[in-house]
């Protein structure tokens, strides 16, 4: 069975950029109980639709319930698992023992284990699928060849983060945010605060140091080793991120690992994997390392607690019609622009001769924030950047 590429789909703008660009699945999040409380996240006639549209497509939709519980979490869950189960998702991802014996008990959807679970070894995962997972998604801290041990043991779907924001905490379970803001990292509220920069006091001596800032992991380079062990799916983290950065993650991991099938077991040229990650560090990110799969100890960028970026997003072509596409501006954009335009099959150049209102009445500038349409027929989802 081929490796699954799973994309991060906020809302129904990244959703449809996610499959348009070669996800063969995606992850999204209802109102209740997931781990990005401030996401835009799906209504309940919002998700029906979801899964309605992309099992139109012939992909998979998994939605995620990994919060970690607390009594009065409780209580929507039910109304919400019965909802779920009409509407039926390819999976749940969970995190929490109650909740899982909650999906298992009162669905009929596949249960998938969140790497919030912190497994790490094969008896972890053989004990989940006792208990009836079907896939486990296992730990950030997991090597290479741990997920190879895991996977010689346990014959059942592994899940791995091939890209995006790590944490520098335990598989993500941070109470910082807690103490520093009285928002439950664990239940959605996460402020961020390990990006910060701190003041250190030790024996009269002093240092300032963004000390806990992990840098994005990017694994292009041990795709080839994941897809040869048989891991069932390579995921990329940012249902939070912009969907620049969900199409352009989407379409080089796609390309990887679509040269990695034809290449059958042949070592993929140096030269082609550089051009992947300069590719890969166009979009906005904090420096990149390979996480787990390399060593934690290269994984903290103490020297900046901001983004570095090649290029800005502008927007996202939400409709066609004739000679002109619609897009949800981002940034100001004039005639006399120039533009480029992020496709599955490359990056075109537009020239930005001509601009329109969304009642197709001729402007001098789109702000952002605003609709208005731009030259060329592109496709919905493709993305526009500067």
């Amino acid at each position: 069975m081929p490796t699954e590429l799973l994309a991060p789909a906020g809302n129904r703008e990244k959703m449809q950029v996610a499959c348009r660009f070669g996800a063969d699945a995606v992850y999204v999040g209802g109102k209740v109980f997931g781990l990005r409380k401030y996401a835009d996240n799906f209504t309940d006639p919002e998700l029906a639709d979801a899964v309605s549209w992309v099992h139109g497509l012939g992909k998979k939709i998994y939605v995620v319930l990994n919060g970690f519980a607390h009594d009065d979490d409780l209580r929507d869950l039910q109304p919400h698992l019965a909802f779920l189960n009409q509407i039926q998702p390819d999976a749940v991802i969970v995190s929490d023992w109650a909740v899982a014996d909650q999906v298992l008990t009162r669905t009929t959807i596949p249960l998938h284990v969140s790497t919030q679970a912190s497994v790490c070894h094969w008896r972890g995962v053989q004990r989940w699928v006792d208990r009836g997972a079907k896939r486990v998604i296992l730990g950030r801290e997991v090597s290479l060849a741990d997920c190879q041990d895991i996977q010689d043991r346990v014959p059942t779907e592994l899940e791995v983060f091939i890209h995006g924001a790590m944490c520098a905490s335990y598989s993500g379970k941070c109470v910082i945010s807690n103490y520093s803001a009285g928002r439950d990292a664990n239940r959605g509220g996460c402020v961020q605060s390990c990006r910060h920069l701190y003041h250190l006091e030790s024996g009269g001596q002093q240092d300032t140091r963004y000390m806990m800032n992990a840098k994005d992991l990017m694994a292009v380079q041990w795709l080839q080793a994941g897809m040869a062990m048989g891991l069932a799916s390579f995921k990329i983290e940012g249902r939070m991120k912009s969907a620049w950065y969900v199409a352009n993650a989407t379409k080089v991991y796609r390309e990887a690992m679509d040269t990695i099938d034809a290449a059958q077991g042949a070592p993929i040229d140096s030269e082609q994997l550089g051009r992947w990650e300069t590719q890969l560090q166009q979009v906005s990110n904090r420096t990149f390392s390979g996480g787990g799969f390399a060593t934690l100890q290269d994984g903290l960028n103490q020297v900046d607690g901001g983004y570095q970026s090649a290029g800005s997003f502008v927007g996202t072509v939400i409709q066609c019609h004739d000679d002109r596409s619609a897009i949800d501006c981002r940034v100001p954009v004039s005639p006399g622009d120039t533009l480029s335009v992020l496709t599955p099959n490359g990056v075109v150049p537009l020239h930005v001769t001509s601009l329109w209102d969304v009642n197709h009445r001729p402007v001098t500038q789109l702000g952002p924030g605003a609709l208005g349409w731009v030259p060329g027929r592109w496709g919905v989802g493709d993305v526009l950047i500067r």
